[in-house]
């Protein structure tokens, strides 16, 4: 049964992807042939780690709710190996970590991706993207709906909201987007106490346009007046 092996198929995995980061590919390509994709073109190394992670994310896919109490261990290395790694290995830990996030404790995944979004220093000055900050907040717009309002809003105005206003200013189309998305999960959950004022007229309006969007916009119905969003009326904006 998994109660029996999970930890020891989790080990292995999570073992061979941190094996992948440790050694070059001239070193690994001496260990180690793996049957290639042509279409993805890695190397023999992150092939290897390309298939260990669809592995991990298999695991967490179909028997997530074996993995609480390694939640932390899982987070860290999935997070650390999208540093300045090709799409492949990148999309591939992102689905995983989406996984996780559905499948077990919200608050504790919450509380995993913290440190992420603590300690990084954005350079508004560059397009690159922070190594791991956009994959976690990509991970984190899974997450809004299923933590705790509570939890949410303890940390919304004091660790999120800072981090959020910095990245909506970021050169990174990708970074905004994705700061976007988790501030439309946020609305929903929130909604007046997301406070508006904090963004500009313009943040606004695309904060707006992708609420408008949603899905769960759209079961609430049509809520402008005069093709206006509700929340951009108090402004005294007008049509």
């Amino acid at each position: 049964s998994w109660d029996a092996k999970f930890l020891k198929v989790l080990d292995c995995l999570t073992g061979l992807i941190k094996w992948t980061r440790t050694g070059g590919d001239n070193e690994f390509d001496n260990q180690f042939e793996v049957i290639k994709s042509p279409s993805k073109k890695l190397s023999n190394r992150l092939e290897a780690q390309h298939l260990f992670l669809q592995g991990l994310r298999s695991l967490l896919q179909f028997v997530p709710s074996h993995v609480n109490g390694r939640v932390e261990e899982v987070v860290n290395c999935l997070l650390e190996v999208t540093c300045d790694a090709p799409f492949e290995i990148v999309h591939t830990s992102e689905r995983a970590l989406q996984n996780l996030v559905c499948g077990t404790d919200p608050d504790t995944c919450f509380q995993c991706l913290v440190p992420f979004l603590n300690d990084t220093d954005v350079d508004l000055s560059t397009k690159s993207n922070p190594p791991i900050l956009l994959s976690t907040l990509r991970t984190l717009r899974h997450l809004i709906d299923r933590i705790s309002p509570k939890t949410l809003e303890n940390n919304f105005h004091s660790l999120l909201l800072p981090l959020f206003l910095t990245t909506l200013r970021h050169k990174s189309v990708d970074m905004r987007k994705a700061t976007i998305f988790i501030l439309v999960e946020v609305y929903f959950v929130l909604g007046d106490g997301m406070n508006m004022d904090n963004f500009t007229e313009s943040q606004q309006r695309l904060i707006d346009v992708y609420i408008t969007k949603h899905p769960k916009k759209q079961a609430m119905g049509d809520q402008t007046l005069d093709g206006v969003p509700i929340s951009l009326q108090s402004k005294g904006i007008s049509a």
